[in-house]
């Protein structure tokens, strides 16, 4: 794995590639500015499988770089992970809009860093597919037909708006007891995404899901929601703002829209998608659990039956 780390502190570079090292990462490219790292992704040979960057440093900082790297076709998928100190976890928030996949705290820990960059070995080969994805997005007739896993979650390709669902999950967990509190989520459920599935291909299947993606945003009356698809047929997204709408009223939205998809599906012999929205989840002070909690009960909610659901109400945060 080829590592760039960016940091304006040489003694921590020196430390971080040590580190990286000692766990059986040695392919590390040190650079001590944003623009330094700006320069060396423009310029390698080779592309970079994984960027670590400090959150505050002189001039461009962590996501202004994270925003800078995504503008590159070449590193639009690439593991980003911030590395902050704890008095810097508030700019965490921007740097995940940007595109960070995950964040490591300072002083760093061996066995944190171990796991979070094995994480990243994990998502490489997921990157591998994406990329074939990427190459036959559009193509509904491709004639190279693609592996896709339908439980997994995924990151579809020219969907702008989506971020990976473990980046929303490790958001999630960056966020104090306050916002979390104030932080609602909800799933969105193909319900015919099973047999969508298995009657077309796998590429035309992502571009499936590339289209209730494009839907979900254009229904959508706030801009500031978080999408990741989720797997299974199912997006989940998160709010700390009032959406100004109800669940049944996207819901209504959404699938209108994909209506306009009817003729293309007929084509491919295929029924248009239609969706569920599911019941807002929020963070309990009575019984509060993990972060990431609130996401599983927004999934369950959109997939569950219709006689099982109770009514929706007003998205707000």
């Amino acid at each position: 794995m080829r590592i760039l780390a960016v940091d304006d502190d040489p003694v921590f570079l020196e430390l971080l590639a040590g580190m990286l090292k000692a766990i059986g990462y040695g392919h590390v490219t040190t650079v001590a500015s944003a623009e330094q790292a700006l320069h060396e992704v423009d310029t390698s040979t080779q592309i970079y499988d994984c960027i670590l960057s400090d959150m505050q440093m002189p001039g461009l900082d962590g996501t202004a770089l994270t925003t800078a790297i995504r503008l590159r076709s070449a590193y639009r998928q690439t593991p980003i992970l911030m590395i902050t100190a704890m008095a810097g976890k508030s700019f965490v928030d921007d740097a995940f809009t940007a595109g960070a996949t995950d964040y490591i705290t300072k002083p760093l820990d061996m066995i944190e860093l171990k796991a979070r960059i094995g994480m990243v070995a994990r998502l490489l080969s997921e990157r591998h597919r994406l990329a074939e994805f990427a190459r036959l997005v559009g193509q509904r007739a491709a004639q190279v037909d693609i592996n896709a896993d339908f439980g997994a979650p995924l990151l579809i390709p020219g969907f702008d708006r989506g971020i990976e669902f473990l980046a929303m999950e490790n958001y999630l967990l960056t966020l104090g007891v306050k916002r979390m509190y104030a932080t609602a989520a909800f799933g969105i459920h193909v319900k015919n995404a099973s047999m969508i599935f298995n009657k077309a291909s796998g590429a035309t299947y992502i571009q499936m899901l590339g289209d209730v993606g494009a839907q979900i945003v254009d229904s959508l009356k706030a801009e500031d929601v978080k999408i990741a698809y989720a797997g299974s047929g199912t997006f989940v997204c998160i709010t700390e703002r009032d959406m100004g709408q109800t669940t049944e009223d996207l819901e209504i939205m959404i699938n209108i829209g994909l209506m306009d998809f009817e003729a293309i599906y007929a084509t491919d012999r295929l029924p248009v998608p239609q969706v569920r929205v599911g019941e807002i989840a929020r963070s309990s002070f009575l019984s509060p659990t993990k972060p990431t909690r609130m996401l599983e009960r927004a999934i369950a909610a959109a997939t569950a039956p219709p006689e099982k659901r109770g009514k929706s109400g007003q998205m707000v945060a």
